[in-house]
C-alpha cells in the first residue's frame, strides 16, 4: 500500500483540477492528482472543440475582475505551452432592452468600465447579416468575447503541472478519502495517498464525494449541435462571425459559435434532463435538434442545414446556477469546488489559482463569498422540514 506524503491531493483532473495542479506544481508543492478517466477525454464537462469566453458577463458583475483575471493567464498558459488556446471573435449578446441577459451585461459592462457598444437591430443587420433577431431587441457587443479550445487548455495545464513535478494517475477511480489530524486519505483500488489538503474538482462526480454533505447540487445532460449553413457559409467563419447568445424570453437561452471547419456549433442552455455519469444518454436524437433547429429557423435562417454532428457533455448545477467554491463545514484542509452550473470553463485559469490558494492558505485574493455553501442553509432547511 503506497503511503507517500504530499502537500495537496486534487481528484478530478478536468478544467478545474488540471489548472489546480499546475498553479500548485508551478508553486513547487508536493502534488498528486486522481481521474477515473485520462483527460481531455470525452466523458464529463470539458469537451466539444470549444467554449466562450465573455468579460461583460450578465451572470453578475462579481465574475468581471475573475475573469479579467482568467484571461490574463490563458494568455500567460499559451506562451509557455507553446499552444494558441484562445481566439478573439467578440461576442454578441442579444434579448429585450430589459432581459437579464442586456441587463446584466451592461451592468457589468459599467460597473467595471469595460469596452462595449449596445447596438439597434438595424445596426446589428448592417455589420452581421447572418442575425435576424426581433425588432423589439437589443444587442450588446462584447470586442474581448471569444473561443477557447477547451481540450487543448485542459492538455496544457496538465502537461505543465507535471513538468513542474506533479503526480497525475488516470484511470484510477477515488474509492473514498477521508480526513483526519491534519491530513486527507485518498484511496483508489492501486492504494492509498495522504496529502495535508484535498481539493474536490470531480464535475459530474462530485455529488459522490462529499462524504454524506447535503449540498444541492444536479447533473444536467447538455447537447451540443453541429450544422452546415444553408448558405453565406463564408460569413461564419471565425473572421466574420462573432460568437452569439440569445436571449428569446424568461429562462429561454441559444448559444453558440462560428464555423471552426466543422459546422455551426449551436446549443440551448439549461434544457436537457437531470441524470448522473453512469445512466447519461450519450447519443442525440430529433427531440434534441427540434429546438435549436426552430431557434435558428427565426433567428439565424442561413444556419439550419445538414445536421453534421452532436455531442452530450454535462453541467453540475447549483438552483441559483451561481458556482460553488467553499472549505468543506467539517474539514477545513478540504476544498469543494464546482464553479459550473454551465458557465464555468473561461474562468478555469484563474480557478486553478483560487483553489490552490484556498487549499494552501484557506483564503483567496477574490471575494468569493457569494459561491459559499451557506447560501443553501434555507433549502436544505425546507428539504428536511
Amino acid at each position: 500500500m503506497n503511503s507517500i506524503n504530499y502537500d495537496v491531493a486534487i481528484i478530478g483532473l478536468g478544467a478545474m483540477g488540471s489548472a489546480s495542479a499546475y498553479h500548485l506544481a508551478r508553486r513547487g508543492l508536493r502534488v498528486i492528482g486522481f481521474d477515473r478517466h485520462s483527460p481531455p477525454h470525452d466523458q464529463g464537462s470539458s469537451h466539444g472543440e470549444t467554449r466562450i469566453i465573455r468579460e461583460a458577463y450578465a451572470e453578475g458583475v462579481a465574475y468581471v475582475k475573475i475573469v479579467q483575471r482568467a484571461y490574463e493567464l490563458w494568455s500567460e498558459l499559451e506562451e509557455e505551452s507553446e499552444r494558441e488556446l484562445y481566439l478573439q471573435t467578440g461576442g454578441m449578446m442579444f434579448g429585450s432592452d430589459g432581459s437579464d441577459m442586456i441587463a446584466g451585461a451592461e451592468t457589468s459592462a459599467v460597473t467595471h468600465n469595460l469596452t462595449f457598444e449596445k447596438l439597434s437591430m438595424d445596426e446589428v443587420r448592417q455589420r452581421y447579416k447572418i442575425f435576424n433577431p426581433d425588432v423589439d431587441m437589443t444587442a450588446i457587443f462584447d470586442p474581448r468575447s471569444g473561443i477557447l479550445y477547451p481540450e487543448s487548455c485542459v492538455e496544457a495545464h496538465l502537461e505543465l503541472a507535471k513538468r513542474h513535478g506533479a503526480e497525475l494517475l488516470f484511470g484510477q477511480p477515488v474509492g473514498s478519502w477521508d480526513s483526519n489530524s491534519g491530513s486527507v486519505t485518498v484511496r483508489t483500488e492501486n492504494g492509498a495517498y495522504t496529502a495535508q489538503s484535498l481539493i474536490l474538482a470531480a464535475g459530474a462526480w462530485l455529488p459522490q464525494l462529499l462524504n454524506g454533505l447535503e449540498v444541492p447540487l444536479q447533473v444536467e445532460r447538455q447537447v451540443l449541435m453541429w450544422y452546415e449553413p444553408i448558405a453565406n457559409q463564408e460569413l461564419f467563419r471565425a473572421e466574420n462571425c462573432p460568437i452569439f447568445i440569445w436571449d428569446t424570453g424568461p429562462g429561454i437561452h441559444f448559444y453558440g459559435f462560428p464555423d471552426m471547419g466543422t459546422g455551426v456549433k449551436v446549443a440551448r442552455m439549461h434544457f436537457g434532463d437531470t441524470s448522473t455519469p453512469e445512466n447519461l444518454r450519450r447519443d442525440a436524437d430529433a427531440d434534441d435538434d427540434a429546438p435549436v433547429r426552430s431557434f435558428l429557423e427565426h433567428f439565424m435562417p442561413d444556419v439550419p442545414g445538414k445536421l453534421v454532428s452532436s455531442r452530450v457533455c454535462m453541467f453540475t448545477n447549483t438552483p441559483d446556477e451561481h458556482f460553488l467554491i467553499d472549505l468543506h463545514p467539517e474539514y477545513g484542509n478540504v476544498v469543494i469546488a464546482s464553479p459550473c452550473s454551465g458557465h464555468g470553463f473561461k474562468f478555469a485559469s484563474a480557478m486553478g489559482e483560487i483553489l490552490a490558494d484556498l487549499a494552501t492558505t484557506g483564503k483567496s485574493n477574490f471575494d468569493i463569498r457569494m459561491f459559499g455553501l451557506d447560501r443553501f442553509n434555507n433549502i436544505n432547511e425546507q428539504e428536511i422540514s
